[in-house]
């Protein structure tokens, strides 16, 4: 079905758009004129045809200064995911020459303590490229990777959603980490009967893995002491650590810490673990983000308790 004329006419245009988000970052027509390459007139007859359009008031005056309206910045707001998408189609259709850019966004326990030094030899490869890292849940790492906000995401949680595309690169088991003072440190494997009740550092339930061991431990009659809900990886990591009971982890990347006075003991009946990269399903992966996936799968370096996907 044709749009009539009429309704074609009540479109605001993309130049006009633009105007709006311009003038709202800057609150200077000179300024948002300045970012668009046009003129003050221009921006001022943007914004007017704009309002006309819509039949909304979209600035207001205050103390010489353009403040956007409750209604301005409601049609900001709701249209920012056309320049989302923009900006992406910008970015996977790179000018020949222009440097490339990379968004990643990974947990706590990844960003501290696994990337760091593969970011720092990546940079040194290919310094033209901008690297721009973010740390988030994991619910962030899906969220922001499957909008777009972010080109890869690194997560081991790994739900069926059809929004992204996990590519897994590390494949682990989990395991019990204790103090190196605690009873049970000296154990070669941990059963769930052996955690009864043990003091028990639990991560939150928003946390996949956690349903699975409250099973585990349900079947078996087992119950541990929960003493903390730790909201990451990292937080249980050192309350273990700290010697106030054990915790059940998934061994990459903490290992990579090889703190002398923590244990990592294998958990009984085996719990896997994948880490995996995290693409958007519905936009193509730029070619920076590719070079720097293949890159951390080609050097990252073993720990003793995961294995490598290469």
């Amino acid at each position: 079905m044709h749009l009539s004329q009429h309704n074609r006419d009540q479109r605001p245009t993309l130049r006009e758009l633009e105007a709006l988000h311009a003038l709202i970052e800057s609150r200077k027509t000179t300024s948002a004129a300045s970012l668009l390459g046009l003129s003050q007139p221009a921006i001022s007859r943007a914004i007017q045809q704009l309002e006309a359009r819509i039949g909304k008031q979209l600035f207001v005056r205050e103390g010489g200064r353009l403040v956007p309206t409750p209604e301005g910045l409601i049609l900001y707001q709701s249209t920012q995911p056309v320049f989302d998408t923009l900006d992406r189609v910008g970015r996977s259709n790179p000018e020949k020459g222009q440097p490339a850019s990379i968004r990643l966004i990974a947990p706590p326990t990844i960003a501290h303590r696994f990337l760091p030094p593969l970011l720092a030899a990546f940079a040194r490869s290919e310094p033209q490229t901008h690297l721009l890292i973010e740390v988030g849940t994991t619910g962030d790492v899906l969220a922001k990777t499957a909008e777009g906000s972010f080109d890869i995401g690194i997560s081991d949680a790994q739900p069926a959603v059809p929004t992204v595309v996990f590519e897994p690169f590390r494949r682990a088991r989990i395991h019990v980490v204790v103090s190196r003072s605690h009873r049970l440190a000296g154990m070669a494997e941990l059963k769930a009967a052996d955690l009864d009740g043990e003091n028990f550092i639990a991560l939150t339930r928003r946390f996949a893995v956690r349903a699975i061991l409250d099973r585990i431990f349900a079947a078996e009659g087992v119950r541990p002491r929960i003493v903390v809900e730790a909201a990451t990886s990292a937080v249980a990591y050192e309350l273990a650590r700290s010697g106030l009971g054990f915790t059940l982890l998934n061994p990459f990347p903490v290992a990579f810490r090889g703190d002398g006075d923590v244990a990592l003991i294998p958990f009984a009946p085996l719990v896997p673990f994948e880490t995996a990269f995290v693409f958007p399903a519905a936009i193509p992966t730029p070619p920076a983000a590719r070079r720097f996936a293949d890159f951390i799968r080609r050097e990252q370096a073993a720990d003793g308790l995961s294995t490598p996907v290469h």
